[in-house]
């Protein structure tokens, strides 16, 4: 049996997620009850992989404070600390001081605000040569277009303009490379390059062969509204589970694939239809209804009367009666009065001038917000952190940190 050593890239904040990553890295934030980074290692320890290193810089306190001495994992864990943001190249040369290899050992290497599953690791590493996943994507443009002959990868273009795409194969960044690209990575990077993936094209260009595996279980979350569908892919995997810790009224009704975690409380009456996830120490109803891809975490308390549907409710938020939230996700100790209503339809955004049309979207909020009594919310409404919004307004559009509306 192979035995692999793996390095995860888990510095960066993720920019583009807005208010979310105030306190936290984007590996951090909680879908489905666990940190996508967890998710990410729990996928890896299914595999052939005996030993990662994870490489931090932004909000390491986070990391290293949840996952410890990581002793929980069948794997053999390292933490290091990036000293510098100086690029992917940067962060694989920090996580390359951690650990051991030989000129014959493939070492893998991924991105921890990424998922793919086990299967599809596994096939990159029974390659036992050179490699890279690669997925079809809708939006080919925002990432490496990756062109083939026969499974081999021919080259790959970054973020090309839409008139010159010539695949929607693109690259998830999940590489298994040898010593010998390594070293000419490090001799890339002491000329300035920065970008693992711009470099190992150049060697590509230069006759290197790297062989492919196709994935259609890789999910990246770049923006707010890659959450949700990434929260939905995990719960769909989800099993029942009911905490005999937790307190469940009679007449409430429970279906299909729920967690409860210990210390809950369901009120009378409340309707909860799986795949459902909702915390330890959380308060729901009387006459609460959560149904439909939705994730609670912990010690969060939602008020009588209540409806909530495929979305993301993130640790200490308070939801009080009579609220509507549909496809939202909602920050960290962020606050709702009564008669909150989030309307959600498809929408389209524009990042760096690139229109992104998404399904289903509600409300996105940063963390401590807090939307008075009776607050309408517009599909796609989006709000940094500690935003304000006074009762009976209407919310449409973008909100900095810090508005009061």
């Amino acid at each position: 049996m192979i035995k692999m050593k793996a390095i995860i890239l888990a510095g960066g904040r993720g920019q583009r997620l807005g208010g979310l990553t105030d306190s936290r890295s984007k590996v951090m934030l909680p879908l489905a009850g666990k940190p996508m980074l967890e998710w990410l290692l729990y996928e890896l320890e299914k595999t052939e992989v005996s030993e990662v290193t994870i490489v931090h810089y932004y909000a390491s306190e986070r990391i290293l404070t949840y996952f410890g001495s990581g002793r929980k994992f069948r794997m053999k864990i390292n933490f290091v600390r990036q000293k510098a943001d100086r690029g992917t190249v940067g962060s694989l040369i920090a996580g390359l001081s951690k650990i051991n290899y030989n000129d014959k050992e493939q070492i893998l290497i991924l991105n921890g605000d990424n998922m793919v599953d086990s299967l599809s690791i596994s096939s990159l590493i029974d390659l036992n040569h050179n490699g890279l996943i690669v997925s079809e994507h809708a939006n080919p443009h925002n990432y490496g277009v990756v062109e083939f002959k026969g499974i081999k990868v021919k080259g790959i273009t970054e973020k090309p303009d839409e008139n010159q795409i010539k695949s929607r194969m693109v690259s998830t960044g999940v590489w298994s490379i040898n010593k010998e690209v390594i070293d000419k990575i490090k001799l890339d990077f002491e000329d300035g390059q920065t970008e693992l993936s711009t470099s190992i094209s150049k060697q590509i260009k230069s006759g290197l062969i790297i062989k492919s595996v196709r994935t259609e279980n890789w999910h990246d979350v770049d923006h707010p509204w890659d959450l949700n569908k990434l929260n939905r892919y995990l719960l769909k995997r989800m099993e029942r589970e009911v905490s005999n810790q937790a307190e469940i009224h009679e007449s409430s009704t429970i279906d299909g694939e729920v967690f409860i975690g210990q210390g809950t409380i369901i009120h009378p009456g409340c309707v909860i239809q799986g795949p459902v996830y909702i915390s330890e120490n959380c308060e729901i109803g009387p006459m609460a209804v959560i149904t439909g891809s939705t994730s609670i975490s912990s010690n969060c308390r939602i008020g009588p009367f209540s409806r909530i549907r495929s979305s993301l409710i993130m640790s200490d938020v308070q939801i009080d009666s009579n609220c509507s939230i549909h496809h939202s996700i909602i920050g960290p100790a962020t606050s709702l009065k009564s008669n909150v209503e989030i309307d959600a339809s498809s929408v389209t955004k524009v990042v760096r001038n690139t229109n992104y049309m998404i399904r289903r979207l509600g409300l996105v909020t940063g963390e401590a917000c807090m939307l008075e009594h009776g607050v309408i919310c517009a599909p796609g409404t989006m709000l940094g952190s500690q935003v304000y919004v006074s009762r009976r307004t209407k919310l449409d559009g973008e909100y900095n940190t810090g508005t009061k509306i």
